[in-house]
């Protein structure tokens, strides 16, 4: 008969061995969960069957396998989009977003802070302003969680990973990188690097630790302003880190990884969306590489109780055919999950 006692958040891997270790049992037993978790998306230990029943019987009563609670799933009506409501064990709440943009090919937009200190003046989750950073197994657990989902609903499994929910990724860079190790490590979740990426404001430093680190993830870049005083005002972060900082990192990121950079652009009518405004977009990533270097991702504004508009999809098509125009890779984001509050800066920690 096997003893333990205590809330014990699992998948801290040393925390478990201890465990384990402490209670003289095997360390192929560690294996064994962190298989049942990492390979299987089982998220309650009953569900690990290759453990004895009475060590299943006193783990489920005590230690538990993730480091959140699902609180709340919304599905989109067109059921492309699934949104989670995690309850952290300090009772702060984050989002996720499971998004079907090709048939059957999900990909995950995961958070990693609660809240967000960027304040992006278009975003509902630096509306709240930030609350703490994400660890690394809250993190990689909204993986976890949402894999098991859609695995017992649709039958189907995660192919890419979007650091691109609540929170700017680099402020949080350590806990980002763990749990894109975790994510990419063929003895845990095994995606490919090239199935993960990463989307930030314009954190210098975390560009150049990134490149250094991830070369074979995918960089994103959220632009929104081709000029530094409308960014200012979009974009705050831009005070530290102006476009001209900006712009040296993403030239040394594409000369040293020989990767393309994913520009993210949400478009807001009458504010970033004239017809000039895209030479400028052209003008300022020409002065880092050649359009074959970038895709531009355009997103039309998703109502978040903020003072935008959404502009017309004549306009997004007028706007995306002028940056075509001038040589670079368009394309144009779909709202999915904008009924259930879950497309792209809607995000905002549940209720």
């Amino acid at each position: 008969m096997f003893s333990g006692s205590g809330l014990f958040y699992v998948m801290n891997l040393k925390e478990l061995s201890d465990f384990l270790s402490g209670r003289g049992l095997p360390a192929f037993r560690l294996k064994q969960v962190r298989d049942a978790v990492y390979k299987q998306y089982v998220t309650d230990w009953d569900g690990i069957t290759v453990l004895p029943a009475d060590l299943r019987d006193v783990l489920k009563h005590g230690p538990r396998l993730v480091s959140l609670d699902t609180d709340e799933v919304l599905v989109s009506k067109s059921k492309d989009a699934v949104k989670f409501c995690f309850a952290l064990k300090d009772g702060l709440k984050i989002e996720s977003v499971l998004l079907n943009l090709l048939p059957d090919k999900w990909s995950l937009c995961v958070s990693t802070q609660v809240g967000c200190a960027v304040r992006c003046a278009f975003c509902a989750t630096g509306k709240k302003g930030l609350k703490r950073n994400l660890s690394a197994d809250e993190i990689s657990d909204q993986f976890v969680a949402a894999a098991a989902y859609l695995k017992k609903n649709y039958g189907q499994k995660i192919g890419h990973v979007i650091f691109m929910g609540m929170g700017e990724p680099f402020h949080n860079y350590d806990a980002v990188a763990e749990a894109i190790r975790t994510l990419t490590d063929p003895d845990m979740i095994g995606l490919g690097q090239r199935h993960i990426s990463v989307s930030t404001s314009g954190h210098v430093p975390g560009i150049r630790r990134f490149a250094k680190d991830f070369p074979q993830c995918n960089l994103a870049f959220s632009l929104h302003a081709p000029e530094d005083s409308l960014r200012d005002q979009l974009v705050p972060m831009n005070h530290n880190y102006p476009l001209g900082q900006v712009a040296k990192a993403l030239k040394d990121y594409i000369i040293s990884t020989k990767r393309r950079v994913f520009i993210e652009y949400v478009l807001l009518e009458g504010v970033n969306n004239s017809r000039s405004t895209t030479d400028k977009i052209s003008d300022y990533l020409r002065t880092i590489a050649a359009p074959k270097y970038f895709t531009i991702n355009l997103i039309a504004y998703n109502h978040s109780g903020l003072p935008f508009s959404t502009p017309s999809k004549e306009r997004v098509k007028i706007f995306a055919g002028l940056l075509e125009k001038l040589g670079f890779e368009v394309t144009v984001r779909r709202s999915l999950g904008d009924d259930i509050a879950g497309a792209c800066g809607q995000l905002a920690g549940g209720k």
